[in-house]
């Protein structure tokens, strides 16, 4: 960050996400890059140690910031955290993410199932503990941001993804169960995030239009968003829905979610303005492979120009990637996303 913009910060990350939150212009956009498992990379630890420790898990996401100076800390593994917790086996490698192995349904009935704990059960205690040092450390000026996947893409881990998907169309009642325990799970996930110092982002990647129709969206995915969301509501929370890949065929169902910001990836920029800016904050949605391979020069140009379009939303705005940033970018890459946005994302003169 250049010198002229660090004398021009005069709020905190956190103050300026609270702005936001009541539809108030802060100083400038959150810069807030899906900086995840890419945080591991730049501590240099193995992403296996990442994902297991929740200390090492803070610690990673605080040299990345102290790194980067983005505008909050954001916590994730990936989509399989709560289905693992629920039965589902997974591979652990050491320097890559967590591999389905065996789904739970694949050897126990879903009335066999039963809702974690998640100060016990698997990996889902990284998170909390990974929260709690972050709210001792810097809890009281930066947004925690803790992912946890929606009812639909927990379910999908819970099955042959590809059994899963004949099951929308063959026997929906099945799935619909499925949902619902999934619910409960992400419900009391949630929960303890909250109390954690944490606020839970909720992200729902085998819901985009890469992976299932707009119809088997709205009917399996959609109304769990919603009722997940209207719980978190009960807490006076602003809720960000996360879904990567595809969506520009579900756009207009997305406010129906309840959700309060929209995380878009594979959309055009100036679509999701135009159609949902009035009724959701927007927050995207640069294109990760560009981050992950482009040059510094590059990216400085597409990202100031992506951050003059998404300023025009009426109801707010936070430049982000379209998804999580790829554990290997070059350090240059990110600063020049973050940087490049942030000469041009004032609203104060």
């Amino acid at each position: 960050m250049n010198e002229g913009n660090s004398k021009r910060e005069i709020l905190t990350p956190r103050e300026r996400f609270g702005l936001l939150l009541i539809d108030e212009n802060p100083d400038r956009c959150n810069i807030i890059p899906l900086i995840t498992s890419h945080a591991a990379h730049i501590a240099r630890i193995p992403l296996s140690k990442y994902y297991t420790d929740g200390k090492a898990m803070a610690q990673a996401q605080i040299i990345a910031l102290e790194e980067y100076r983005h505008d909050a800390l954001s916590f994730f593994s990936e989509v399989g955290i709560i289905a693992e917790a629920m039965g589902s086996d997974f591979d652990y490698p050491d320097d890559d993410l967590p591999v389905l192995k065996t789904p739970a349904l694949t050897k126990r009935s879903l009335s066999s199932i039963d809702i974690p704990d998640p100060k016990n059960d698997k990996r889902l205690p990284v998170y909390l503990e990974a929260l709690e040092y972050a709210y001792a450390t810097v809890g009281d000026k930066i947004p925690l941001l803790a992912y946890v996947p929606a009812p639909f893409t927990t379910g999908m881990m819970l099955s042959v993804p590809n059994t899963f998907l004949i099951q929308t169309i063959r026997h929906p009642d099945l799935v619909h169960d499925i949902m619902k325990i999934c619910l409960q799970a992400a419900i009391e996930f949630c929960y303890h995030i909250i109390n954690a110092g944490g606020l839970p982002i909720i992200v729902d990647p085998l819901a985009s239009s890469s992976v299932i129709s707009p119809k088997a969206y709205e009917e399996f995915a959609l109304p769990y968003e919603r009722k997940l969301i209207d719980f978190l509501h009960r807490y006076d929370l602003d809720i960000i829905l996360h879904i990567c890949g595809e969506t520009e065929p579900i756009l207009e169902l997305l406010p129906n979610t309840g959700a309060d910001l929209i995380s878009l990836d594979k959309v055009d920029i100036s679509l999701a303005l135009d159609k949902l800016s009035k009724k959701m904050r927007i927050v995207g949605n640069f294109d990760t492979s560009k981050i992950a391979f482009s040059s510094p020069s590059e990216i400085e140009k597409e990202a100031k120009e992506m951050v003059r379009k998404g300023m025009v939303s009426s109801k707010g705005y936070i430049p982000s990637t379209g998804c999580e940033v790829p554990i290997r970018t070059p350090i240059e890459n990110v600063k020049a996303f973050i940087n490049s946005s942030k000469e041009i994302a004032w609203y104060w003169d």
